[in-house]
């Protein structure tokens, strides 16, 4: 019997078993009258004898587990229940709490985590569920959008440091406190817990834009706790940590397309490089095979590549000359090495006469702009509405078209992430700049 089996799979197993007790028990049956009474048992008929009383015992236990399984089924059911009402009423006390400390002129104490919690969380009530907020003017709820109800993060209060206990981790909101391994972010005072900042740097060794390491666009102090990394993981950040340090185009690797291992730091004179892992050889200087007693030639590779460039109507990043692709949005282009330029000439961003947008371009990420801000519902119930709004978002594209700086929101109904594009089912952050659309991950590590 399995320990994580369901009430329906107790019911089935229950029937088989009365199915084999009938079995046994009309064999039992078509036997009688054909033998005398006070002949011995055969041992065909002790076997069933002793079948049957398993199988009565096993029935019962099964009846008995059903039972229990009942009973934890309806408690799991209610301890949502529970844990609401005790939230709310913990959240209650602290809040009775700071109007005692404001009433008689002390610092406002740490919001904590039951108030956090109702805050930015559903309770469930006795018609259904209800988004909560308390009074307090340092968490702004916006109900303009259809599709959920966005909520500012929670600033510190002026003048407080950081309290280890009762911190949330500021990207899964569970308690990250120092003594469940939590990590804190000194200059912007913020927690990790142990799991979120494991995957942080995890993703940091794949994807380059997280590197260096940063919260709220200030570099974290990864030295004081690199000792908390698996060692595998570790090596591996180490590894990257160096391979992401070197200039894009000094970086030389692997030329073998099965291996692209990183081998350091190219150099414009002729040398032989062997990977350490293929055992290939790669000129430093053209970043091809090794050619002894040849000429440098352009990389093949990097040939074939600008041609598809040049097809497709790329552009080439003038800082780490890596090609871009504009999907959405101006001619403003913001490169992974963070050169800003522009998308048509390539030149230095604001030091070329070539116009920022296209009409076409413009349209389009006016009408994304409004359906992440309103909800695609919304469209598609008030066309008119829509409509509108689209041209009065041109209006203001044309005008102010930078986010010179994001003010995240949390945006209740879920949607896509548009860095990361991990469909999150819950909430996203949107600006309210940009009206852009990041997981909680991009938003505080990345943008």
């Amino acid at each position: 019997m399995n320990a994580h089996c369901s009430v329906s799979d107790i019911e089935t197993e229950a029937l088989i078993v009365t199915l084999s007790l009938i079995d046994i028990q009309d064999v039992e049956a078509s036997r009688k009258g054909k033998l005398r009474e006070d002949a011995a048992l055969t041992d065909e008929e002790v076997a069933f004898n002793i079948q049957a009383e398993n199988m009565k015992t096993f029935l019962a236990t099964l009846q008995d587990y059903r039972f229990a399984l009942s009973i934890d089924e309806a408690l799991q059911a209610d301890t949502a229940t529970l844990s609401a009402i005790s939230t709310i009423n913990q959240a209650e006390l602290d809040d009775h709490l700071a109007a005692l400390a404001l009433e008689r002129g002390h610092d406002l104490p740490f919001r904590t985590h039951s108030q956090r919690l109702l805050e930015r969380t559903e309770v469930p009530s006795e018609f259904g569920f209800t988004t909560t907020s308390n009074t307090d003017t340092t968490g702004v709820v916006e109900p303009n959008s259809d599709e959920g109800v966005e909520v500012s993060c929670i600033p510190h209060h002026e003048g407080q440091t950081a309290s280890p206990e009762g911190m949330d981790c500021i990207i899964c909101g569970d308690p990250a406190r120092p003594s469940a391994h939590g990590i804190y972010a000194p200059q912007c005072s913020h927690w990790y817990c142990r799991g979120c900042f494991l995957n942080l740097v995890e993703t940091s060794t794949r994807d380059e834009t997280l590197h260096p390491l940063r919260c709220c666009r200030q570099p974290f102090p990864i030295t004081s706790v690199l000792q908390l990394l698996p060692l595998d993981l570790r090596s591996r950040f180490h590894a990257k940590s160096v391979e992401f340090a070197t200039p894009p185009t000094s970086r030389l690797y692997c030329p073998n397309q099965t291996c692209s291992a990183f081998l350091g730091p190219s150099s414009e004179h002729k040398s032989e490089v062997t990977c350490t892992h293929c055992n290939t050889r790669a000129c430093s200087a053209c970043k091809n095979r090794a050619h002894p007693e040849e000429d440098c030639a352009e990389n093949t590779q990097a040939l074939v590549m600008k041609s598809l460039a040049s097809e497709m109507g790329w552009q080439t990043c003038p800082g780490c000359h890596a090609i871009v692709e504009l999907r959405q949005g101006c001619y403003h282009m913001t490169c992974r090495c963070s050169t800003q330029f522009c998308y048509l000439c390539a030149a230095q961003w604001k030091t070329c006469d070539c116009r920022q947008w296209d009409d076409q371009r413009l349209l389009d990420d006016a009408e994304r702009r409004v359906h992440n801000e309103f909800g695609v519902q919304e469209a598609a119930q008030r066309p008119e509405v829509f409509a509108r709004r689209v041209r009065s978002m041109v209006e203001e594209l044309q005008d102010n078209i930078e986010c010179v700086e994001h003010d995240w929101r949390f945006r209740y109904g879920g949607g896509c992430c548009e860095e990361c594009y991990d469909n999150l089912p819950t909430f996203l952050m949107r600006c309210r700049n940009c009206r852009a659309l990041a997981c909680k991950r991009y938003s505080v590590n990345r943008l």
